[in-house]
């Protein structure tokens, strides 16, 4: 029975996925098939690598370095967060990242971008190489105005949760029978219409523009679809018990620590439930 483990983004709250994920691995829970966006596909990646311990440790260890995030270099003209430093540089030199385990996992492995031409979901799972790897997940995590769009394969690319926050039916459409989804927000969350979508059209093709001013009646819609899933015991969903202590982007330790820990903590008051779901 094929199963599917789909991780939402969310910037720094998903250091609620790596606290989930870690537990996840310590009782060595596979899944056939992996489906992140954007954090969420960080979060997967050193799963997939038999390093979960980087999802927490990186951005606690490099949160106050400005090659790391950087509100001085954005407002300068670069991005908010150091996409360079993060995606090329920590993982070949400063924490490896095991790129060579990761190639060699078990699970089919899926990471969500955004092609900005068309406004729609692309949906990657073949890496030629290390570089392509890199340049795929750095798309992912391209947040609009806050990052430069990345150019791969002949497409230019920015965040996967700008299409596709939530990737139930990709999931289904792959085959997965037992789908175990990761949010970052707690169940009564709503997401609202994005602010400043006037200056969209100024800096982005127009397919993408609907797409962004859309994104919160699509994300809103799926959220609901998989409420109804979960209700009937067709899908298993890990979220935040309460509102996370870490916003998209969060500076304080303290609150990066409990956003982890709640992560953590959730997935253990209801790991008897999942094995339930998972084993029926």
């Amino acid at each position: 029975m094929n199963s599917a483990l789909v991780v939402e983004g969310g910037g720094l709250r998903g250091l609620y996925g790596a606290g989930v994920i870690d537990f996840l691995a310590e009782k060595n829970i596979s899944f056939d098939m992996l489906i992140g966006v954007s954090m969420g596909a960080c979060n997967l990646a050193n799963l997939a690598s038999n390093q979960p311990e980087r999802n927490f440790s990186l951005p606690f260890r490099f949160i106050d370095d400005s090659r790391y995030l950087s509100y001085k270099r954005w407002l300068t003209g670069g991005d908010l967060f150091g996409m360079k430093f993060i995606f090329e540089i920590i993982p070949t030199t400063l924490d490896i990242f095991d790129y060579d385990a990761f190639c060699k996992r078990k699970s089919r492995f899926f990471i969500v971008a955004t092609e900005c031409e068309s406004g729609k979901a692309v949906y990657f799972d073949k890496f030629n190489s290390r570089e392509d790897f890199t340049q795929i997940l750095k798309s992912s995590c391209s947040l609009p105005f806050a990052a430069k769009p990345v150019r791969y394969g002949g497409k230019t690319l920015l965040d996967g949760g700008i299409s596709d926050p939530i990737p139930l039916h990709f999931a289904q459409k792959k085959g997965a029978q037992k789908i175990v989804f990761i949010l970052t927000q707690p169940k009564e969350y709503k997401k609202s219409a994005m602010k400043f979508t006037s200056l969209l059209k100024l800096f982005y093709p127009s397919a993408l523009v609907e797409t962004l001013k859309n994104r919160h009646i699509n994300y809103n819609k799926t959220v609901e679809e998989i409420d109804a899933l979960e209700a009937k015991g067709e899908i298993f969903i890990i979220r935040p018990s309460s509102p996370l202590p870490a916003r998209r982007i969060e500076r304080n330790r303290e609150k990066l620590k409990s956003t982890y820990e709640q992560g953590y903590m959730d997935i253990q008051n209801t790991y008897k439930e999942l094995m339930r779901y998972l084993e029926a």
